[in-house]
């Protein structure tokens, strides 16, 4: 049995999920991983925006989106470059998470 995530950690692995989607990498898409769960597509996306889902969605999709990472754990990500133009200067960022790596100050 696994220990129910919070909605917030299913929100942001769902959200990892959908911009390694759209970066191309080779997985689930949402319509599958709400199948594999058991619950239906709109409750993911309910969950995506900031919607509270039942116990028992929250469970599945636990199950689920910890079994996806266990069999993807040996596939390559996708590695995405991009360059943000701020207040600051711009600003390069390298990945999914977002972080930048260089900024001008």
């Amino acid at each position: 049995m696994y220990p129910i995530l919070p909605l917030v950690s299913i929100r942001q692995i769902l959200r990892t999920h959908q911009r390694r989607l759209r970066a191309g990498d080779e997985l689930p898409f949402m319509t599958d991983v709400a199948k594999r769960a058991g619950v239906h597509r709109d409750t993911i996306y309910a969950l995506l925006n900031n919607e509270h889902i039942n116990e028992r969605s929250q469970y599945a999709l636990t199950r689920v989106m910890r079994e996806i990472d266990t069999e993807y754990a040996g596939k390559t990500k996708t590695r995405l470059m991009s360059i943000s133009l701020g207040q600051h200067g711009p600003t390069l960022s390298i990945g999914l998470q977002q972080t930048p790596i260089l900024r001008n100050r």
